[in-house]
């Protein structure tokens, strides 16, 4: 008895499917053109469109010397002073790439106050690394920021000016007290004992060619650029997966509208009195 049930569920299952295969074969050319047509479009566009390099970086702000200067080279002020760059700045930005640079997104990082956030979308990837010292040069030479630098700097120099003068100073002081016919003389109590070591003048000297030396070798600029990194963009696994999504809802898609019309069919086939069309049930 079970066994006559089960071979009629399975004789019952087996017309079913084939009804259903008979269906996707009578309208095959509907089902495999909504299959077709958006695959091959997205296909199409994704291989067609430029693909874009992107470059991510940081341009950290300087550490100023001690000045009465209110500071205004700061990553906020930096992002207010550029503002959105549009077609006509990068033009001014980028003078030798401005046609091979999509877009330029100038940002402050959620966890830092100091940095300012630089990303670079362009068509090839040997012109990021010059794009952003084109956007740093950019930014040192914004008339606010150009100005501090430029006083600052004034500032070091005079500094050092003065710090070159007071070790000449002590240099000449130093030899006096070391001249040999000075000695002499002291030693023979013709002039006055000057109680004063000639080691701490040395290491007077010594200081101050120290400062000098770390003077002029930190100067003002609008920041330091970190190497930036560079990933393409769309990657092949990104294509890949929207072709393989596209074909997986395109067939879908033509398999409901396969059976959708089949039921159409039926439906107006009773309305007739008569029996949908190819259907054996």
């Amino acid at each position: 008895m079970n066994t006559k049930l089960e071979s009629e569920i399975i004789a019952d299952d087996e017309i079913n499917l084939y009804d259903y295969w008979k269906v996707l074969v009578k309208r095959k050319k509907i089902l495999i053109g909504i299959f077709l047509v958006p695959l091959a479009m997205v296909t199409a566009i994704s291989f067609s469109v430029p693909r874009y390099y992107r470059g991510e970086g940081e341009i950290s702000n300087p550490a100023l010397p001690t000045s009465n200067i209110v500071s205004v080279i700061t990553a906020p002020n930096i992002v207010r002073l550029i503002g959105n760059i549009d077609d006509s700045q990068k033009v001014k930005i980028f003078t030798n790439n401005s046609g091979a640079i999509k877009s330029v997104s100038i940002s402050l990082p959620k966890k830092s106050t100091d940095k300012v956030n630089i990303i670079v979308d362009a068509k090839t990837a040997d012109v990021i690394p010059q794009a952003f010292k084109d956007i740093l040069e950019y930014i040192s030479n914004l008339p606010e920021i150009k100005q501090q630098i430029a006083t600052i700097n004034e500032q070091t120099d005079f500094k050092i000016k003065k710090l070159i003068e007071a070790r000449k100073a002590n240099l000449i002081f130093l030899d006096q007290i070391t001249d040999i016919q000075i000695t002499d003389m002291m030693k023979k109590k013709q002039i006055s004992f000057i109680n004063i070591n000639p080691a701490d003048l040395i290491k007077k000297d010594a200081d101050l060619s120290l400062e000098i030396m770390n003077l002029q070798n930190v100067k003002v600029t609008a920041g330091t650029l970190d190497p930036p990194s560079i990933t393409k963009q769309p990657s092949n696994a990104q294509i890949k997966q929207r072709i393989i999504i596209t074909g997986l809802l395109s067939l879908f898609a033509g398999i409901f509208v396969v059976f959708f019309l089949q039921y159409i069919d039926r439906i107006k086939a009773r309305e007739k009195g008569g029996t949908a069309p190819h259907d054996n049930r």
